[in-house]
């Protein structure tokens, strides 16, 4: 199902050369930084200019099942560099909501995407800075800066186990964010869900819309699945906010617009010949493996933590001991895969990241 917004529609492009990289955590005073292609890596500002805001609004409203982080990643930020760059660029909160997501064999998503385009600003009448043939001025420089959000409406069932999860999607085939309530449909779900846990959440890589947020904060969000009730009252009201004539898009309405992406582009395209360097431009792939490895381990942690977070909100008291254990386990874990991350992405040579 896909819903369009009422959004001025407008197309761009960066040009067949530019390449692309999200991350929430650039801004306009980026705009002319060099940019080392091998590691993936901002370096010193060698061109100036003028700063041009481009106006381009556009937005898409997806619903998604059982995604997985690959699938996620493609549609959130698209075939971007060999999908390599997402992972040493991308800032930790666009990382961290693409493994929040995604789905394994311990859990079933199914959610609303809303991914908007915000319009993009660019570098133009560029010139070099003063002294450029003193700095690192990488095989490209930082061209655009792309504004946009991402955000996830998710409903989730957590099982403890495979078999648990092979179960349900043997014997249930709804769609759990969406379907006719009825006592029937109720009670199957709880049912094959006895022991798994139902959670909604949402998220994005910018704040959510203040409606979104107070309507989660007051109503249910987590439930045993062996008594969802309380839980579909809170993806109905979820959906009258969505879909309503006021709500949802008139909060958005209200929101500034956000660093999504950046684009680089080569000096030569830009024709600052003097700033060429074939052993730069040239990219190396010898660190593409370690950091796949290391983003998939610090996803599995992702997921972990969620999942003990969901099972430790519902435990009863002969639970709670045993919940709060493996949460405090998944949250150390957590913890120590997001710094082996952050080190991996400036250092893959180390030990520790093969």
């Amino acid at each position: 199902m896909r819903l369009l917004f009422s959004f001025l529609i407008l197309c761009f492009s960066c040009g067949v050369v530019a390449q692309r990289y999200y991350s929430e955590r650039y801004s306009q005073s980026d705009l002319g930084k060099g940019f080392d292609q091998e590691l993936h890596q901002e370096q010193d500002s060698c061109v100036t200019g003028d700063l041009k805001f481009h106006s381009a609004m556009s937005g898409e409203l997806d619903y998604l099942q059982h995604q997985n982080s690959v699938a996620i990643s493609r549609r959130t930020f698209g075939e971007i560099h060999a999908g390599v760059n997402l992972f040493i660029v991308a800032g930790s909160v666009s990382t961290s909501i693409n493994h929040r997501n995604s789905t394994d064999n311990l859990s079933l998503t199914s959610q609303l995407h809303l991914k908007l385009d915000e319009g993009y600003s660019t570098l133009e009448n560029r010139s070099l800075v003063a002294d450029y043939d003193k700095k690192a001025c990488g095989g490209a420089f930082i061209y655009q800066l792309n504004y946009g959000r991402d955000i996830f409406i998710n409903t989730r069932l957590h099982f403890r186990s495979e078999a648990d999860f092979k179960r349900f999607v043997t014997k249930i085939k709804i769609r759990l964010l969406f379907f006719k309530k009825t006592i029937t449909k109720v009670k199957l779900i709880e049912k094959y869900a006895a022991n798994a846990v139902l959670s909604i959440d949402a998220n994005s890589n910018a704040p959510l819309p203040a409606g979104l947020t107070q309507l989660l904060n007051s109503n249910k969000q987590h439930c045993r699945g062996s008594d969802i009730t309380p839980c579909l009252n809170t993806l109905q009201r979820l959906s009258d906010y969505v879909f309503g004539d006021t709500g949802f898009t008139s909060d958005l309405n209200k929101l500034k617009k956000v660093p999504r992406s950046v684009a680089t582009r080569s000096y030569q395209d830009s024709g600052h010949y003097e700033l060429m360097d074939a052993a730069q431009v040239r990219v190396d792939h010898q660190y593409d493996h370690i950091w796949r490895s290391v983003e998939a381990r610090f996803g599995d942690a992702v997921r972990r933590h969620t999942r003990a977070e969901a099972f430790l909100t519902i435990a009863t008291d002969n639970e709670y001991d045993d919940a709060q254990i493996e949460y405090d386990m998944a949250t150390q874990n957590l913890s120590e895969l997001s710094v082996l991350r952050e080190t991996c992405q400036q250092r893959p040579w180390l030990g520790e990241c093969s």
